[in-house]
C-alpha cells in the first residue's frame, strides 16, 4: 500500500517534469533596463547561449502601437534611445523578441522604470546663465561672487555625481532585470518533488502504522 501511495504520486510527477523539458532547454529569454536615457535589452537562451539575430518589437501598451523594432547583435543585445513620444505620454512598453525558431517571449518596462532618472536630471540641469545675471555676479563684493561660484560648483558636482551613479546602477537595473526573469531551475523541480516525496512517505509511513 504505501509503494502503491508513491507511484500515484510520483509518476504524474515525472511525467510533467520530463514533457516540459525539451521547451525550457530552447526556451528564449529577455529582460530590458534603462541606463543614461538608453533601453537596454539582452536575449538569452535557457541555457545561457545568447540569441542572435533575434527581432525586437517596441510596442506602446496604452494603444499597442509598434514604436521601433530592431535586431539583437552577437551578444543577443540590442539598445535604442527611450522614443519620444514615450516619454512624452509615459507610455508603458512591451518589448517583444522572435528568435526566429518558433520561440517568442516579452518584457513589461513600465514608464516609471525608464523616465524616473531622466527625466530627474533634466530638471536638475542649472539654466544657463543670462549676461545680466554673469555681469551682476561679476559686479557683486568679493564675498558675494565667492558665494556664486560655491553655488555654481555645487551644481556641477551634483551633476557629475549623478552621472557617475547612474553608470554604476547600470549593471545593478540589469542585474534585478534578470533575477525578475528568472524562473525555476530543472534543480529545483526535482528538489520540490523529492521535498513532496519525502512526505509522502512519512504519511505513508503513519498510515500503515495505523494499520497494525
Amino acid at each position: 500500500m504505501r509503494y502503491t501511495i508513491l507511484l500515484q504520486l510520483t509518476l504524474p510527477l515525472l511525467l510533467i517534469v520530463l514533457s516540459s523539458l525539451p521547451g525550457h532547454a530552447h526556451k528564449v529569454r529577455i529582460f530590458a533596463w534603462e541606463e543614461s536615457g538608453i533601453i537596454n535589452t539582452e536575449v538569452k537562451f535557457s541555457g545561457g547561449r545568447p540569441a542572435k539575430n533575434a527581432q525586437i518589437s517596441v510596442t506602446s501598451i496604452r494603444d499597442m502601437k509598434e514604436l521601433l523594432t530592431g535586431i539583437t547583435d552577437s551578444n543577443g543585445m540590442f539598445s535604442f534611445p527611450i522614443p519620444d513620444t514615450a516619454k512624452k505620454n509615459h507610455y508603458n512598453l512591451e518589448i517583444s523578441v522572435n528568435s526566429g525558431d518558433g520561440h517568442k517571449n516579452s518584457w513589461l518596462l513600465n514608464a516609471a522604470d525608464y523616465l524616473k532618472i531622466t527625466e530627474n536630471t533634466h530638471q536638475q540641469q542649472p539654466a544657463p546663465s543670462s549676461p545680466t545675471s554673469l555681469q551682476a555676479a561679476q559686479q557683486a563684493p568679493p564675498e558675494q561672487q565667492k558665494s556664486t561660484l560655491v553655488v555654481v560648483d555645487q551644481e556641477q558636482l551634483s551633476q557629475i555625481i549623478e552621472s557617475a551613479l547612474d553608470k554604476k546602477l547600470g549593471p545593478i537595473k540589469r542585474s534585478l532585470a534578470e533575477q525578475q526573469e528568472k524562473k525555476p531551475s530543472l534543480q529545483d523541480i526535482f528538489g520540490g518533488i523529492g521535498y513532496i516525496l519525502g512526505l509522502a512517505g512519512i504519511a505513508a509511513y503513519f498510515k500503515s502504522q495505523k494499520k497494525r
